[in-house]
């Protein structure tokens, strides 16, 4: 949930969007879990975890739309595009940037039912789910209940691909267990605000 790339791009309706996402953060920092978008060197490296061939993404926690930018240029179609966010403002500027996606204001753990409702439950699941959530700020029964309805939603050993500001899982080792997940870490963005980790979670 995070882009610093494009701090000077103005969000539609002529605020900038890290003003927006900013402010958003002022309002409930725990909720946004970064201070600015996330910087160019982490959205290549978080699109970068993407699977050969994947086409169907799910984007959690999409913030002012940095990564949902990345998967357009990368080549996968807005239809093909299912975007969570809780936050109704950022919502708001997504579904007016991202028209023909299916931007979706809500919890990501009711995933599945989202989903479903949108015709994004067919065809054999989703191909990889990137996220920006804060899993960090997070109680251990929300992470779960998250999780189970991101793994439902995912194809067969298809990724969930998150970020975090520290070196350590941002899933903590005996949910993963729990939930059967194999934990990689994917690499370093030193030159994001904050530096920054990815992780990649499959089952």
């Amino acid at each position: 949930m995070s882009e610093q790339s494009r701090r000077s791009m103005p969000a539609p309706g002529g605020a900038p969007a890290a003003w927006t996402f900013f402010r958003q953060w002022l309002r409930n920092p725990r909720a946004m879990a970064a201070l600015s978008p996330s910087g160019r060197q982490l959205t290549r490296m978080m699109i970068d975890q993407l699977p050969a061939g994947a086409r169907r993404i799910v984007e959690l926690g999409a913030g002012t739309g940095v990564f949902t930018r990345a998967l357009l240029a990368r080549g996968i179609a807005q239809k093909d595009l299912l975007v969570v966010e809780l936050n109704a403002e950022l919502h708001a500027l997504l579904h007016r940037e991202f028209p023909e996606a299916s931007i979706v204001h809500g919890d990501a753990r009711d995933l599945v039912e989202i989903a479903s409702r949108v015709g994004f439950a067919q065809q054999g699941g989703a191909d990889a789910a990137i996220s920006g959530l804060g899993f960090l700020a997070m109680p251990r029964e929300i992470q779960k209940g998250i999780l189970e309805a991101i793994f439902a939603v995912l194809g067969p050993g298809r990724p969930l691909i998150q970020f975090t500001y520290g070196p350590a899982s941002p899933i903590p080792g005996d949910l993963a267990r729990e939930l059967g997940l194999v934990v990689q870490r994917a690499g370093i963005a030193p030159l994001n605000l904050p530096p920054a980790f990815v992780f990649v979670y499959t089952r």
